[in-house]
């Protein structure tokens, strides 16, 4: 098992020095330019940008021709060719209608700002999940490391009949379940870097390794401050803003679309001579020129126009929701985020020295035959655990720092 252990361990370190190693902002403009995901997102806008430019065309106009015979060739009354050009005339429709795209190409751009802020904040939480994983894997491995000393040691002292075999097998037991322990967080690091490639648009890229630790940002936001940035620069407040707008110009096209369509029409018709002998007529060519104004009966069901209405209470009354919503969120992160802070100073440097110098007396002492294994191993678990508390600590501060700055809609993070 150790031979296998030891090839292992080799070929990991081979693969982790020929590939390079990633760091976070390596990772995150990956995130940005090779999403799939949020690429296409992206093409909503120009989808957006076509639709504001398809809404200034405006109707077609009509040609039409028609031929008549008067039985001109049984007695004589002459042949006839009329062209007419119409053109529909409406007022403010196409205007309306311009006004209504435009309002939704900003909301397409607006929600793409939102999709992106979520991206980033899901990614940047997935680099901290793979930070962690990485010092887990570490502190498992430094345990291993320690587990296999004392094994050896105690093989040792088993053959000198300083310990008994109970002893020695139990040492030996340790060390398996620390290997186990350790291939277990080799797997959740390799995992987690996978995520990282799937993020960044390249789950073939295989990565090995990435750069950053795990550090309490222990920065201070007061409420106010965090809500004056979130009323700025928050993508979905803006969004559901703009939703009011869109609201109000689809009431504005829904007034213009119930104006008549008039309809402007010139004709010309050229007649040809009628030779019969009751009723000659010489050739002649006529000109007209009308005008079509439909009766607007079907305005009398002003059901469109009710609806439209309430569709404007509506989208303004989701926007005052979505703020007080996004208040009671600021207020959720920075409690979480405080707490965070709060749990990960509890964590110092100086409380694993301790524990790492309470270990060390422990292992000194059992070497001298003055204590038992059981004092050691309680002594190498609460190393362990005051290591790993410290290091989800942090990543937990990391975490409640990114979901923090993602309510207030301004991410701005350095690793």
């Amino acid at each position: 098992m150790k031979k296998a252990f030891v090839i292992s361990i080799l070929i990991l370190s081979i693969q982790g020095l020929s590939a390079q190693s990633l760091t976070y902002k390596q990772y995150i403009d990956s995130v940005m330019n090779d999403n799939q995901a949020y690429g296409a997102e992206k093409l909503n806008v120009p989808i957006s940008e076509a639709l504001y430019k398809a809404s200034k065309v405006i109707p077609n106009p009509s040609l039409s021709a028609s031929y008549g015979n008067n039985s001109d060739w049984g007695i004589q009354m002459g042949q006839s060719v009329e062209l007419e050009l119409s053109q529909p005339i409406t007022f403010g429709v196409i205007s309306a209608r311009k006004q209504v795209a435009k309002n939704e190409a900003k909301i397409a751009s607006t929600n793409l700002e939102d999709y992106l802020l979520n991206l980033k904040a899901e990614a940047t939480t997935s680099f901290i999940e793979t930070l962690l994983a990485r010092d887990l894997s570490h502190i498992a491995y430094q345990t291993y490391e320690n587990m296999q000393h004392l094994a050896t040691g105690d093989s040792l002292r088993f053959v000198k009949g300083d310990i008994s075999e109970y002893d020695m097998l139990q040492t030996r037991i340790e060390v398996r379940i620390a290997h186990q322990e350790y291939l277990s967080t080799v797997a959740s690091y390799n995992n987690a870097l996978v995520a990282l490639d799937l993020y960044s648009g390249n789950p073939n890229r295989a990565t090995k390794a990435i750069e950053g630790k795990l550090a309490n940002p222990d920065k201070d936001y007061t409420l106010a401050e965090l809500t004056d940035i979130a009323l700025k620069y928050r993508p979905d407040l803006k969004s559901a803003q703009q939703s009011v707008s869109l609201a109000e110009s689809q009431a504005r096209l829904v007034k213009r679309e119930r104006l008549p369509e008039v309809e402007l029409s010139l004709g010309m018709s050229i007649n040809s001579e009628v030779r019969n002998e009751i009723a000659p007529a010489p050739k002649y060519v006529g000109y007209t020129a009308g005008l079509s104004i439909p009766l607007p009966f079907s305005n009398t069901n002003k059901g469109n126009i009710r609806a439209s209405q309430l569709s404007i209470q509506q989208s303004q009354l989701q926007a005052e929701a979505l703020e007080n919503q996004m208040i009671s969120e600021i207020m959720q992160a920075l409690n979480n985020y405080n707490m965070a802070q709060r749990n990960a100073r509890t964590y110092t440097e100086e409380l694993i020295h301790d524990a790492e110098k309470i270990l060390k007396g422990r292992l000194y002492v059992y070497q001298r035959g003055e204590t038992s294994l059981i004092e050691v191993l309680a002594a190498q678990e609460t190393y362990n655990q005051v290591r790993k508390n410290y290091a989800e600590a942090l990543s937990q501060c990391m975490t409640a720092w990114v979901e923090l700055q993602k309510v207030t809609g301004l991410l701005n993070i350095e690793i």
